[in-house]
């Protein structure tokens, strides 16, 4: 069974919606008062919290997020981060063919950052 994902409030509607219909539990912070006014580091929580995988075009400020959790050896469910040279946030369909294909692959995704990309993923 596919991992429940969280999207950041960067990350467009639209991939919630095509991930949806690839079969995925997807709960996107966009539209969601109560998840969009979380900071990153609240809605990390809250993915953790939800055993949901995180994933964000926010790649900076999460990278630094996810050390943090590292240096304390928390786990969690795992982050995806999408680089915005890799995709831009329009190509929907390059991210959900690409997520879906890494999720696919790797089904637990626990205490691992992963970055997308085309064709592969680098961990």
């Amino acid at each position: 069974m596919p991992p429940a994902l969280l999207l950041d409030a960067d990350v467009p509607p639209g991939l919630a919606d095509a991930l949806r219909t690839r079969g995925y539990d997807v709960l996107a912070s966009s539209g969601v008062a109560a998840l969009e006014s979380l900071s990153d580091a609240d809605l990390l929580a809250e993915a953790l919290r939800q055993d949901r995988v995180l994933v964000t075009f926010n790649v900076v400020d999460f990278v630094a997020l996810t050390r943090d959790i590292a240096r304390v050896n928390r786990a969690h469910a795992g982050v995806i981060l999408i680089h915005a040279r890799t995709f831009q946030r329009s190509d929907i369909g390059g991210v959900a063919r690409s997520l879906d294909a890494l999720l696919q692959s790797r089904r637990d995704l626990r205490n691992t950052v992963v970055y997308l990309s085309r064709g592969a993923t680098v961990s």
